[in-house]
């Protein structure tokens, strides 16, 4: 049993290595046809991969949400898209529609940043990754703008939106809008 269990391990690499296998109705395992080898042909699979990354641009489109506090213009945008958990990564589709939020932004203006996060603890602490994801969006503004003052500050779980927990309840809805970075800009 042991040996089957290693040819059959041994044959997996070898798909992995060799290319594509397909198996014949007997079980035998036969070479598929030779993959193309010119660069830039596209076979019939990747239009999923493509359509998958499509759908992620398409909901970095829904990144953010516009509110107006007296003369200062406010940008909230949801954390939840923009980075994984306990991450401070941006994508590049994510840096691109950054920039495009800024681009009305007046010239030279001073531009706050403040990145919140909810209450689940993190471990090097909520209130590092909330200035991390902070700094993190004001250097994609930088990118886009570099005519903008800029002012980044993290919260951490200190100023929440909504309840984190409701009747003694964890409150996932709550959590999600709490985690955000806003921009603040008059205009």
């Amino acid at each position: 049993m042991r040996k089957r269990h290693f040819v059959s391990l041994m044959a997996a690499t070898c798909v992995f290595a060799a290319g594509p296998v397909a198996l014949a109705d007997n079980g035998d395992e036969t070479p598929a046809p030779e993959p193309p080898t010119q660069i830039g042909t596209y076979e019939p699979n990747t239009y999923p991969l493509e359509q998958n990354i499509y759908e992620l641009e398409t909901n970095i489109e829904d990144l953010n949400t516009d509110t107006q506090e007296g003369n200062t213009k406010v940008v909230t945008l949801n954390s939840d898209i923009l980075f994984d958990y306990g991450s401070n990564e941006l994508s590049e589709p994510a840096k691109k529609r950054i920039g495009e939020l800024v681009k009305d932004v007046p010239q030279g203006a001073t531009v706050k940043i403040d990145g919140h996060t909810d209450n689940i603890p993190y471990h090097r602490g909520n209130d590092v990754l909330s200035k991390e994801r902070a700094q993190a969006v004001a250097d994609a503004i930088t990118a886009a703008r570099g005519d903008l003052n800029l002012e980044v500050a993290g919260h951490g779980d200190t100023k929440p939106v909504e309840p984190n927990e409701s009747g003694g309840e964890d409150n996932p809805e709550g959590r999600a809008k709490n985690r955000r970075v806003e921009i603040r800009y008059d205009g």
